[in-house]
């Protein structure tokens, strides 16, 4: 035999499952804004692989242009002597709750004599390809940061959706039909308690005085 409902029970219901829609509602506005997150650093996204192609475009041609001006050889020695290590400092910024990187700007396009050379000894060709190149590396870097940005607001409009979907589906309906039980069994034992409230009003006026 079942245990009888009590009218705090169905209370405790009814906060619960108001509750449980005012978080799926939340989390559904987190998603929808999210998504609008999203679809704009999508754009970037695109906006910048066009850009990083005509980087690189450009950066072959000039490239190509210096080895037929002063030969290979003299473009991959100044190559080497302006090797180096690229420091980024990546901070972080959130949106809506989500992390996501932030590179520091800085500069990428060098002079002649940050790149270790003097103009007069590499040749306005190679100093060219060089600036051509470093531009691409800014772009790639760019396009890098905003990416990672994507693939972070990707993943949490994935678990935000899945947490939404839980609700709506699973514990909403859960609790919207334990509440609608409980408030059944409680309205059928008033119906009960007043029909043998009835019964014994009805036995004591039929008693003898």
């Amino acid at each position: 035999m079942s245990r009888p409902r009590t009218r705090m029970e169905l209370l405790a219901g009814r906060a619960q499952l108001m509750l449980a829609r005012q978080g799926q509602e939340l989390l559904e506005q987190k998603r929808d804004a999210l998504l609008r997150e999203f679809y704009r650093e999508v754009e970037i996204v695109f906006a910048a692989h066009e850009e990083l192609e005509g980087a690189a475009g450009a950066a072959r041609l000039a490239l190509d242009a210096a080895r037929v001006r002063v030969g290979a050889e003299a473009v991959a020695s100044a190559a080497a002597a302006s090797a180096g290590d690229v420091s980024l400092r990546v901070d972080w910024s959130t949106v809506m709750g989500v992390p996501v990187p932030v590179v520091a700007p800085r500069r990428f396009v060098r002079t002649p004599g940050d790149r270790g050379r003097a103009m007069e000894a590499s040749g306005p060709a190679i100093e060219l390809a060089a600036e051509r190149f470093e531009a691409e590396l800014a772009v790639a870097v760019r396009l890098a940061t905003v990416e990672a940005r994507v693939r972070r607001l990707a993943r949490e409009i994935r678990r935000t959706s899945s947490r939404a979907n839980a609700l709506r589906t699973r514990v909403v309906p859960a609790l919207a039909a334990e509440t609608r039980a409980t408030a059944f069994a409680l309205e059928q034992r008033e119906r009960e308690d007043r029909f043998r409230l009835k019964r014994v009003k009805a036995a004591r006026r039929t008693l003898p005085r």
